[in-house]
């Protein structure tokens, strides 16, 4: 993704960083540069990076305007 739009986040999502603990950085680096990306049957996307010894997922849905954020959990296991 090569411009970022706004990003706005849901209420789940700020409380799931919030107890796992993730930074609006880290949330930024797997929205530009995801190591992995895979499309849900709802029309959402998963953004995944590799981050420390986990790997973040975050599930937005792009608007025309901004990027929603719906939800953000660190993984042991990534998208293998």
């Amino acid at each position: 993704m090569s411009l970022i739009k706004d990003i706005k986040y849901t209420r789940h999502a700020k409380n799931r960083m919030r107890s796992h603990k993730i930074t609006n950085a880290e949330i930024e680096s797997a929205l530009k540069e995801p190591d992995f990306i895979d499309v849900t049957s709802a029309g959402r996307m998963n953004g995944w990076k590799k981050v420390a010894e986990k790997y973040l997922r975050v599930t937005y849905k792009q608007e025309s305007d901004k990027i929603l954020v719906i939800t953000a959990v660190k993984k042991k296991k990534g998208w293998r």
